[in-house]
């Protein structure tokens, strides 16, 4: 039994001033890819957040799009209960052209090039040369998922390692210097990554003079560190959301409205796990229409927002979060696993390797029932202080794709 390893690689950065990068699709705000799929897509990316930070005590930045990717990806050369298991963690249906179909109307949002915004992704399936992959799996991979099939010698572990590693630094703009190590390789004889680089300016951007320490809190209100508190007044869409208890607010970024980031502030008293509970009942896109609604109704609104500087970095082993999370087991189980359409050996996975790097500035960010919204209060400037415990998402609006996600917990001056 051969085995192969799933990597992700993301960088999420700050972006500089004065770069000239080629314009791309413009302002889409009247394009909407928001259906079923790309609901399913949001419900697993809330989902894989809800359970990583189960396990973590300190800040996190991961890219659920990216784990989504590599899992579709394998899927497509699974067959029968190990396929049953993935299809129903990813939320997808069993009928293969239609996902194919589904995903390539959202990934070509998952690129974007402008003066103010950067969002690229590079797919690899990198292979022993001594593997036969199925040539049906290997054209659907290129095809219908953008993922380049590269050739390998795994026995040349050192070379090999040197090599993915570069090609990843160097598409996350050197953020992300060693993926993968040659004493992890093993009986690896394949490795399938999925990398995703983000940089964006903020639309309206924070002032350095205004930024100052201020203390931070846990949820009970209890000071537990301090943090350099950006400060920003903008017409920043907001609202207080009682179903996810918790006041969200978004940040845009660049002058297309193609991205933002979405920060759920819990109220006090209440915990992120409580949140993101809540939040398995009340769908994302639930969630972005009262964001929508209520730009509507107070658009020109001004919002006094406080957020904290900082930067994250994420090295996660997501194996056990797939397997006992979301209920695939066959795939990680020699005996069971069965990738009958991806290659003519057996294969099973032995490991889900997650790096991910978010760094947030005044000038923005570099990575690599119906709801009820409550707007009663919106008289005069809102404030939105986030000085306790919060989650953030990075979200490409025409499709609601969270391209990155995590929580800031633990107080850093940075």
């Amino acid at each position: 039994m051969l085995l192969f390893v799933c990597i992700f690689a993301c960088a999420s950065l700050v972006a500089g001033a004065g770069q000239t990068i080629p314009q791309d699709k413009g302002n889409v705000n009247t394009i909407n890819l928001h259906n079923a799929f790309s609901e399913a897509i949001g419900n697993f990316s809330v989902e894989l957040l809800y359970h990583t930070t189960k396990s973590q005590n300190n800040n996190l930045i991961v890219s659920p799009i990216t784990v989504w990717t590599v899992l579709a990806v394998t899927t497509e050369g699974a067959l029968k209960n190990t396929r049953v298991q993935l299809t129903n963690a990813l939320r997808i249906t069993k009928n293969r052209t239609i996902t194919r179909a589904e995903f390539q109307n959202v990934a070509q949002w998952l690129v974007t090039n402008s003066s103010t915004v950067q969002l690229a992704r590079y797919n690899g399936l990198f292979v022993d040369k001594s593997v036969e992959l199925e040539k049906s799996f290997g054209n659907v991979s290129k095809d219908y998922y953008d993922t380049s099939l590269v050739p390998v010698d795994f026995k040349n572990g050192v070379a090999t390692a040197n090599y993915i590693n570069q090609l990843i630094s160097s598409f996350t703009r050197g953020r992300i210097p060693k993926l993968v190590d040659s004493d992890s390789f093993g009986e690896t004889r394949m490795i399938i990554t999925s990398a995703l680089y983000f940089k964006g300016q903020w639309t309206s951007p924070f002032n350095a003079s205004s930024t100052t320490r201020r203390a931070f809190q846990d949820s009970n209100g209890v000071k537990i560190g301090e943090v350099n508190m950006m400060y920003n007044r903008f017409t920043y869409p907001f609202a207080n959301i009682k179903e996810i208890k918790a006041r969200v607010i978004e940040l845009p970024y660049g002058n297309e409205n193609r991205l933002s980031m979405l920060i759920m502030l819990p109220n006090p008293g209440v915990t992120l796990d409580e949140m993101f509970l809540s939040l398995k009942t009340v769908p994302l896109d639930t969630v972005f229409a009262e964001m929508r609604l209520s730009q509507e109704e107070f658009g020109e609104d001004d919002v006094d927002c406080y957020i904290p500087r900082f930067k994250i970095e994420s090295n996660l082993d997501l194996t056990e979060t797939i397997r006992d999370g979301f209920h695939v087991y066959d795939l990680f189980d020699q005996t069971k696993s069965n990738l009958g359409r991806l290659a003519r050996e057996p294969l099973y996975v032995t490991k889900v390797i997650h790096k991910a790097e978010i760094e947030v500035s005044e000038e923005g960010t570099t990575a690599s029932a119906v709801t009820g919204a409550v707007f009663a209060n919106r008289i005069g400037v809102v404030r939105f202080e986030a000085n306790r415990p919060f989650s953030y998402l990075i979200v490409e609006k025409v499709t609601n794709t969270i391209v990155f996600g995590g929580i800031y917990q633990k107080p850093i001056l940075y």
